[in-house]
């Protein structure tokens, strides 16, 4: 059965919704599994909440860093399916899974060596702290089957099979949404572990997806070969692609573990707030998400069957579409952040903090548009150096910024949030400007 959807003829509109509507419901499904989570891990206190949302920033981390070699992957595979050449583009997925396992031993045991000390390090209290700790490590000791789920996604996707994935992340979710309270409140004879019961019960669910998604690739062409022949010189090509894109996001998010010591200056309570926030902001970009999904697999489609005109076309229409969605989640987050917030927790404290951030956060939403949906272009291109160049930057800027204003010059932790607004303004427009550009169209790739 051949489930790779050529995506370099006919109604554009109508490949953007193919692609793009099932990775939107794959990522609001990851976000409703995190209001799952939160929910069950928010019955323990405001601790461990902000045990969470700190876990959370190096959990980001990690899976960002899985990008490295997933965005070449997407890139090449993507490339090699708009041509046509299913022999090339099982070779680069084989060898793309192989490189991933060697990638992700060196990563985990880099983590677990510095997870010992790393929480200790933002200032947050000792319990908060040790709750934050025990988390990562279970993550870090599942994290092969975390980084392959990824990398498996991204082939499927770059042959212009979103549906697969879809079903495959929502099952795992479910699955996922169902074991928490087993693990965290110990149900039914089950170990009672607390806030880490939620990662052990995630790191379960990810390896069956891997499992899953390992049976499937067939139907995209996909055969696996353990090739040696080779590999250093693909893993280079991947990681050539990729590692910009993985350390945009890997730098992002260890930014936000910095940037969490700034926060964490103000108390448990923003700490707690940012943590539910990054969650109900999640609807905006997950959809905006959605559409640099489809994006990278049209532009790495169409520019491998010739017609870079099409996929900068594409591009656009994306854009345009992505936009009136984050325009609606403005005007919600506007109307009814504390609204939103209290759906999470009780503590009038953290709901005022929250929807502070909500609202500076919306005033800019717009601009997150650009900068998710470019870098999906950029990614499909395998020009995967601008977004690095301009978001690592503006995000390094976060920092010592957010420490003048809401520190040193004591305009209080909202001046943090509207640090983050503006940054993403400008990188928005320096996004859009760079695509314009097009040198993108003419990116040669292996």
């Amino acid at each position: 059965m051949d489930n790779i959807t050529h995506i370099t003829e006919g109604s554009i509109d109508k490949s953007i919704f193919r692609l793009s509507l099932p990775a939107m419901v794959s990522m609001i499904s990851i976000m409703l599994f995190e209001f799952i989570d939160l929910f069950w891990i928010g019955k323990l206190g405001s601790e461990a909440v902000a045990a969470m949302g700190a876990a959370s920033f190096v959990v980001w981390t990690l899976k960002s860093l899985a990008n490295c070699v997933a965005a070449g992957l997407n890139a090449l595979v993507s490339r090699n399916a708009g041509s046509r050449n299913y022999q090339r583009m099982s070779i680069w997925a084989s060898q793309g899974v192989m490189l991933t396992m060697l990638f992700t031993i060196l990563l985990a045991a880099l983590t677990f060596s510095i997870n010992l000390f790393l929480f200790d390090l933002l200032g947050l209290e000792p319990n908060v702290a040790k709750d934050a700790q025990n988390y990562t490590l279970i993550i870090t000791l599942g994290l092969v089957f975390i980084y392959q789920t990824i990398s498996l996604e991204n082939i499927f996707r770059a042959a212009g099979n979103t549906l697969i994935p879809m079903i495959v992340i929502v099952f795992t979710l479910f699955l996922n949404a169902i074991l928490d309270p087993f693990f965290i409140f110990g149900w039914y004879g089950f170990p009672q572990m607390g806030m880490p019961g939620g990662a052990l019960a995630s790191v379960i669910s990810h390896s069956i997806g891997f499992i899953i998604l390992s049976s499937l690739l067939k139907h995209i062409r996909i055969k696996f070969k353990f090739i040696l022949k080779d590999f250093v010189a693909h893993s280079l090509e991947i990681l050539r692609i990729g590692t910009p894109i993985g350390l945009l996001g890997g730098i992002f998010s260890i930014i936000y573990i910095i940037l969490s010591k700034n926060i964490a200056y103000f108390g448990t309570a923003p700490m707690a707030a940012i943590s539910i926030c990054h969650r109900i902001e999640g609807i905006p970009f997950f959809i905006a998400f959605g559409f640099s999904t489809a994006v990278a697999a049209i532009v790495g489609q169409n520019i491998g069957a010739g017609n870079p005109d099409r996929a900068e076309k594409a591009t656009h229409r994306s854009l345009i579409y992505a936009s009136v969605f984050l325009l609606f989640s403005s005007i919600l987050f506007i109307l009814f952040g504390e609204e939103l917030m209290s759906f999470f927790i009780n503590d009038a404290e953290v709901i005022k903090i929250g929807s502070d951030y909500l609202f500076a956060i919306a005033i800019f939403e717009v601009f997150l548009g650009p900068e998710i949906m470019l870098e999906g272009a950029f990614t499909g291109a395998g020009d995967t150096k601008p977004p690095f160049l301009i978001s690592i930057p503006l995000t390094l800027l976060r920092v010592p910024a957010s420490y003048l204003f809401s520190i040193t010059l004591d305009y209080g932790v909202n001046a943090i949030w509207w640090v983050i607004g503006t940054t993403t303004m400008l990188k928005g427009i320096m996004f859009f400007v760079w695509f314009e550009r097009g040198k993108w169209k003419h990116k040669k790739i292996g």
